[in-house]
C-alpha cells in the first residue's frame, strides 16, 4: 500500500491534468495572434464564436501543444 502511493506521489498520472485551449484570432495580414487561455473546450468554443461575430475576425482554438481543435469565421 506504501508502495503505490509514493508510486501515485512520484508519478502523477497525466489523466489528471487539465488541457489548456488557446483562442487565437487572424490580422489582415494573415497571422496568428493569440487572445486568450480557458480550460473548457465549450467555454473556448461560445467565446471564439461570440468575438469572431463581434470582431469580424477569424478565430481559432488550438490546444496546449498547438494543434488545431477548431476554426471559427465570422
Amino acid at each position: 500500500m506504501r508502495f503505490l502511493l509514493v508510486a501515485l506521489l512520484l508519478f502523477p498520472v497525466p489523466l489528471l491534468a487539465q488541457m489548456k485551449f488557446v483562442l487565437q484570432y487572424q490580422d489582415q495580414f494573415g497571422k496568428w495572434h493569440r487572445y486568450q487561455e480557458k480550460h473548457n473546450e465549450g467555454d473556448a468554443y461560445r467565446t471564439a464564436k461570440a468575438r469572431a461575430k463581434a470582431t469580424g475576425k477569424r478565430f481559432r482554438i488550438v490546444d496546449g501543444d498547438g494543434r488545431l481543435i477548431d476554426l471559427v469565421d465570422p
